[in-house]
């Protein structure tokens, strides 16, 4: 544990040192959680609480590609038609879907295989025959005992769900392997482990999984069908029409991407706090894999954003200065976020921009500004940023409350 006289000299280190530009949009703000999304078909088909709203990234598109959003679709088809979107750390495809509904062709990656899943999933395009094969999966009153075990890396899964649900959701992901058509095939997958936290007796508090004896567990059936329901109605309704975006697993410290080849990046980055998101959706992915050990593949592949990460930095950002040595994970997240930051100014022409997402933090009773502190690593790197303050939320850090923010990081590749 730090001393008080170690964490003031910290705290010098743990914010920009010089004037940055910075100003504050509290109406954009409202778009940096996904609340908005769960209202929004195909966007609610996975819940991900990490995520943002499309609006902020329609925003960004407005700001960094047109100039001024078109007022019907097809002139922003052929306004956009030619320009293309990355987003480094896709999620649940929010800028995927958003990119594909503007027009924008599109390329997405993510570490976590479930985030791939949902992006994936929710940018296809479905044809009549391939929705009629996602309804037959509404008649799921009989099906096969499965013929395997569910484990998991924390704990039995048997323990979090009743003895009906939990044989049934082993029968329907049984069922879903036996599907040839692999859009289809995904979606059910993706249906199936979409409704883990309605048919447990879990909740997800935080960064951890909690028992929760008194909580309603749903029958595994009723939610899958009204779940598959809900998507097929989107899918006849509201179905987006596009390009589909190139989406896979990746990692955003190397990025699989051609030199001055992007118009504009719209992400967001694991915050720096407590939350490994790993263990948080780890029934998810185990289910998605049968396998206990993809849950500490993945961590390890992860940007180390998590307080329990504590193996020393290969590399401290000079911005950062000591603290990241005093504190590992302080100093380990930082220098994936610069490793990040190089390949966001490779792969961005000149002249464009990256729209970043993030959350200021307390580590150890450190505020940390990772905004500021992100935009003098990119200005050290050769480009021009700007903050954009959306939201500020207190953070109970005992003995004191302070304020944290969460902002747009603009990063402009300029011709330097």
């Amino acid at each position: 544990m730090l001393n008080a006289s170690e964490t003031n000299e910290l705290i010098t280190y743990l914010r920009g040192r010089f004037p940055m530009k910075l100003t504050t949009n509290l109406e954009l703000g409202k778009y940096f959680t996904f609340e908005l999304s769960k209202q929004m078909p195909i966007h609610n088909w996975f819940y991900y609480k990490e995520g943002f709203a499309p609006q902020v990234v329609e925003w960004a598109i407005k700001q960094g590609v047109i100039g001024s959003w078109p007022v019907a679709s097809g002139q922003m088809l052929i306004a956009n038609s030619q320009k293309l979107l990355l987003d480094p750390f896709c999620g649940c495809g929010t800028s995927m879907l958003t990119a594909k509904g503007a027009g924008l062709n599109a390329i997405g990656f993510d570490i976590s295989p479930i985030a791939v899943l949902a992006s994936q999933v929710k940018c296809e395009n479905y044809d009549k025959n391939e929705i009629e094969g996602i309804r037959k999966f509404l008649d799921i009153s009989k099906l096969p005992e499965a013929n395997f075990d569910w484990q998991f890396e924390l704990f039995s899964p048997r323990a979090v769900f009743p003895r009906s649900n939990y044989n049934a959701l082993l029968s329907l992901r049984q069922a879903i392997d036996t599907v040839e058509n692999g859009k289809i095939r995904n979606l059910l997958l993706l249906t199936l482990v979409s409704i883990i936290p309605q048919v447990g007796i879990f909740i997800k508090d935080g960064g951890v999984l909690r028992i929760d004896k008194r909580k309603h567990a749903m029958p595994t059936k009723e939610a899958f069908r009204r779940k598959l329901k809900n998507m097929i109605y989107d899918l006849e309704k509201h179905a987006v029409v596009g390009e589909v975006p190139e989406i896979s697993q990746g990692d955003a410290r190397a990025m699989q991407v051609a030199d001055n080849s992007i118009d504009i990046i719209v992400t967001s980055p694991p915050y720096l706090n407590n939350v490994d998101y790993t263990k948080v959706y780890g029934l998810e992915l185990s289910l998605m894999f049968l396998d206990k050990s993809i849950t500490k593949q993945i961590r390890g592949e992860s940007v180390r954003s998590f307080i329990t990460s504590n193996v020393p930095p290969d590399s401290v950002p000079p911005e950062i200065g000591d603290a990241g040595i005093k504190v590992p994970v302080i100093g380990n997240y930082f220098s994936d976020l610069e490793k990040t930051l190089i390949e966001i100014k490779r792969v961005l022409k000149t002249g464009s921009a990256c729209y970043l997402i993030i959350g200021n933090s307390v580590v150890y009773g450190l505020q940390i500004f990772v905004d500021e502190l992100l935009a003098e690593m990119a200005e050290r790197l050769g480009m021009q940023t700007e903050i954009i303050v959306g939201a500020e939320r207190v953070a109970d850090v005992k003995p004191r409350r302070v304020k944290i923010r969460e902002s747009i990081v603009v990063i402009r590749k300029t011709g330097l």
